[in-house]
């Protein structure tokens, strides 16, 4: 194995690793988005079941009480929209992080192929001259 095709060879792997961590980094915020979606799909299930289980005839402290806890849940699920947002943001950041990251994968490896390719036809080539001089010689 030539110099040109180690070198090449520490690439793709060396690519290939930062593949694998943008993949693992990818994982962690596709986790992140998931959870921030459940919080909210459950923040708004809750607003919507507190709606919806009011009493009819409700006193001034019921009224306050209902009206602390609807503010409460709407600030608590705006924050959450906003960690979802961001969460998205990142998600789709990641995710071309990691196309260009393969991208890169592959043309190292076809640069590498090709490397081999341009080895081995440099070799068989010294070889071929090797021998037609070898099988002139002996005359």
């Amino acid at each position: 194995m030539t110099r040109k095709e180690k070198l090449m060879d520490l690439m793709v792997r060396k690519e290939k690793a930062k593949l694998g961590q943008e993949s693992k980094e990818l994982g962690q915020i596709a986790q992140q988005a998931a959870r921030a979606e459940a919080q909210s799909n459950q923040l708004k299930n809750l607003l919507d079941e507190s709606v919806s289980q009011r009493p009819a005839i409700q006193s001034k402290a019921q009224l306050a009480s209902t009206m602390w806890f609807g503010n409460a849940i709407a600030q608590q699920l705006t924050n959450v929209e906003v960690q979802r947002e961001q969460s998205a943001a990142r998600l789709a950041e990641a995710r071309g992080r990691v196309a260009q990251a393969e991208q890169r994968v592959r043309i190292y490896g076809e640069k590498a192929v090709e490397t081999r390719r341009e080895a081995r036809a440099e070799a068989d080539a010294k070889e071929d001259s090797r021998l037609g001089e070898r099988g002139r010689s002996p005359r």
